[in-house]
């Protein structure tokens, strides 16, 4: 913690000494590996050496051992099940059936919590916790991880469930008084949609940066091109077997290793076999973090094909170890704005020949690229970095916290 977060006297350790904060999302980290997940896991583990107590509400997502998380008390208030169809869409009952339990736990403890901090999305429980409060002045401080166009809406999962998801973003938007983001194009598209409360924007989701070592595994003689990501439509992993074909044409040795699962995961290996290329394409599921560490240092770049991101914390996951990243240049997919092309990785057009001549070119930079990419992230993970997010937070709610906010705030 820095001087400024300790400058009412208190050391960092007292800083929400003996209050009680409640989390709430639908997803627990290591059991779910998304950049939301590390987020609150972060988070909360500064909120807890900052002397408060947590409560984390989720869905279940393990069998009959709670998994154990020091000062943290954890609460499944939903049942476990599939959170996306098999086209890789977010479903509405699950995301209903959390945001019921949500509401069915914090409103016969409403007067128990001194702050909560909610993501803004699944919304069911961002609004089940402003229905639970409603009359109190417990702060609610809302994470708005993405914002979505109405077009994205439509085209995200059709126009009629579409154009009410994005009603129902309104609402939320409507509803919220303490936002917080994590990039200026976010607090951009917040206020755009007409938000006109209090908004903070941290400093980022960067990891911090690793220095090279002389146990990094080899890469090999093979190039290998890395994917990162749930198996679903938005991240555009329907897209992989296209572009490595592509790529093959200049680059015949290269290899392919695809990490984590999803709806989409059967398509995208039916297709690298009718294009020939079972031999060169590796799925390898779920991963633990040393080994998803390892893959990031083998690979020659990382590839975010994604429709839409609402951060890119796989830039900074692959950077911190001197991989270059080719990112699309989607309208919706804030990785771009992580990306300086020619010096961390390239922001290509988003077509498969474009993402294919951005591997080309990264493979063909080799070591030059790679000391610039792990150069950028020492210089950039201070600032822009998930630890100095987490110490942002603890500040505002140090701040916030007994002041008198309007009634519903």
């Amino acid at each position: 913690m820095n001087d400024d977060a300790a400058s009412d006297g208190r050391s960092s350790g007292e800083l929400l000494k003996g209050l009680n904060v409640c989390v709430v999302y639908d997803c627990l980290f290591p059991l779910t590996l998304g950049g939301a997940e590390r987020w609150y896991r972060a988070l909360v583990d500064q909120i807890v050496e900052s002397g408060a107590s947590v409560t984390y509400l989720t869905r279940r997502q393990w069998g009959h051992e709670k998994p154990n998380w020091s000062g943290v008390t954890i609460i499944d208030v939903s049942a476990r099940g599939e959170l996306y169809d098999a086209e890789g869409i977010r479903r509405i009952v699950p995301a209903l059936g959390f945001g019921l339990g949500t509401f069915a736990w914090t409103i016969r403890r409403r007067r128990q919590y001194d702050a909560v901090i909610v993501a803004s999305f699944p919304f069911f429980s961002l609004l089940a916790i402003r229905g639970a409060l409603f009359g109190l002045n417990t702060p609610v401080f809302v994470d708005f991880h993405e914002v979505w166009s109405s077009k994205y809406w439509r085209s995200y999962s059709g126009t009629m469930t579409g154009s009410l998801g994005a009603v129902v973003q309104l609402i939320c938007i409507k509803v919220t008084r303490l936002a917080q983001v994590f990039t200026f194009e976010s607090e951009r598209q917040l206020r755009s949609h007409g938000y006109k409360g209090d908004v903070a924007v941290l400093a980022g989701l960067l990891p911090r940066g690793r220095l090279d070592s002389a146990t990094s595994p080899p890469r090999g003689d093979k190039p290998m091109v890395l994917f990162v990501g749930r198996h679903v439509k938005h991240k555009g992993v329907r897209f992989l077997p296209y572009i490595f074909a592509e790529v093959r044409r200049s680059i015949p040795n290269i290899v392919m290793t695809v990490v984590s699962d999803g709806p989409e995961r059967a398509k995208v290996e039916e297709d690298v076999r009718r294009l020939g290329l079972d031999d060169a394409v590796t799925f390898t599921g779920s991963v633990s973090e040393e080994e998803l560490l390892s893959l990031y240092q083998r690979a020659a770049c990382t590839l975010i094909p994604s429709l839409r991101e609402g951060y890119g914390l796989v830039v900074g996951e692959s950077v911190s170890v001197g991989t270059p990243v080719i990112v699309a240049n989607n309208r919706e997919n804030l990785a771009t704005t992580l990306v300086e092309s020619g010096i961390n990785g390239f922001v290509v057009e988003p077509t498969i020949k474009g993402m294919a001549e951005g591997i080309i070119a990264a493979v063909t930079a080799g070591d030059s690229l790679r000391q610039s990419s792990l150069d950028w992230s020492i210089r950039k993970s201070t600032l822009l970095g998930m630890t100095r997010s987490a110490e942002q937070m603890v500040e505002r709610l140090s701040k916030t916290i007994g002041k008198p906010t309007r009634r519903g705030s």
